[in-house]
């Protein structure tokens, strides 16, 4: 997803996340032929899905947290994973909840890994959902405030990516 000037989140992208949170994994399945379609389908996609995660911190954490409670909650994302705790690295995952609330990370995770990035993001994102307990309404806001929250950190990024451009002109 290095293209931010091209990526955007379509509707196709929120009805995606919103059948993920709904379902779980088990929703990407039948979306995964679309969701793949294109390169640009497919970072709209894993942007909203960035979006999500850091709302859903965002919100958990605001407006303190502890490095304590962030350690505490991947244990606990753990615990509910059951057999399937192995797929989420620890050091990379407590790093993640520094970063989506703006604290500086130990930067001992690998970031580079995106298959471990993605394990944990989805790990603790559905873990956080299910914790807010949504109704419907609280959904939608929810999916409302990711879908707002991930235009602006995309414009965020094009703005990185022309500035960087025009002084290595």
């Amino acid at each position: 997803m290095t293209n931010f000037p091209a990526t955007q989140v379509s509707e196709e992208n929120i009805l995606a996340l919103r059948s993920f949170l709904l379902e779980g994994p088990e929703a990407w399945v039948p979306l995964k032929d679309k969701i793949q379609a294109n390169e640009e389908t497919a970072a709209g996609y894993m942007s909203l899905l960035y979006g999500a995660f850091c709302v859903a911190v965002r919100r958990r954490f605001s407006p303190t947290y502890t490095d304590s409670e962030i350690v505490r909650l991947v244990a606990d994302v753990r615990v509910k994973a059951q057999e399937t705790a192995g797929l989420i690295d620890v050091s990379l995952a407590e790093d993640m909840l520094r970063s989506a609330v703006g604290a500086p990370t130990l930067q001992v995770g690998r970031t580079d890994d995106l298959r471990a990035v993605l394990y944990a993001e989805v790990f603790i994102l559905l873990y956080l959902v299910a914790e807010m307990e949504l109704d419907r309404a609280g959904l939608e806001q929810f999916i409302d405030e990711v879908a707002a929250y991930t235009e602006e950190w995309l414009a965020a990024r094009r703005d990185e990516a022309s500035a960087s451009a025009s002084t290595s002109s």
